[in-house]
């Protein structure tokens, strides 16, 4: 039995739809490689800007060294507006760790020094705990490093 006309045209059709769908992926996905974390932020996390800017971040975030942020939720930073400058910066410079740490990078039991010099711990048993908080979104890649949004902020 030979297929219809209408067949091959709906085959070809869907082929195309899944083909230009993977090519607008893959570009947003280079547009935001290209992007550094300050740029990042900007467009998507307000809060996290504010306070990165608060704490006088932007200039380490911007540059081209590579750096690992763990971004807790935008509810959970409102909390810290309005704070002293020197507490938001403690606070956002310990969500910090220079180098870029993908999540299979994060080992079990790795301690990574943050900006602000405290030590976060990894756990890595059924998903990846950053100092007991969770990553619910890993692997943001960025022109100068990566981002882990995480489930809330972190404590020490």
């Amino acid at each position: 039995m030979r297929p219809s006309h209408i067949t091959i045209k709906l085959t070809l059709l869907a082929f195309l739809f899944a083909t230009i769908n993977l090519h607008a992926q893959d570009l947003a996905s280079a547009a935001t490689s290209r992007a550094t974390i300050v740029e990042y932020a900007v467009k998507e996390r307000p809060v996290l800007v504010e306070l990165l800017t608060t704490a006088g971040l932007l200039p380490v975030l911007s540059g081209d060294a590579p750096y690992t942020l763990f971004a807790p939720p935008e509810a959970a930073l409102k909390a810290l507006k309005g704070q002293p400058a020197d507490k938001v910066k403690l606070v956002m410079s310990g969500h910090i760790v220079k180098g870029k740490y993908t999540e299979k990078d994060l080992k079990d039991g790795a301690k990574l020094e943050t900006l602000n010099g405290q030590n976060i711990t990894i756990c890595r048993k059924t998903n990846t705990l950053v100092n007991g908080v969770a990553i619910t979104k890993a692997d943001t890649e960025l022109k100068n490093g990566v981002v882990h949004d995480l489930s809330s902020t972190l404590t020490y």
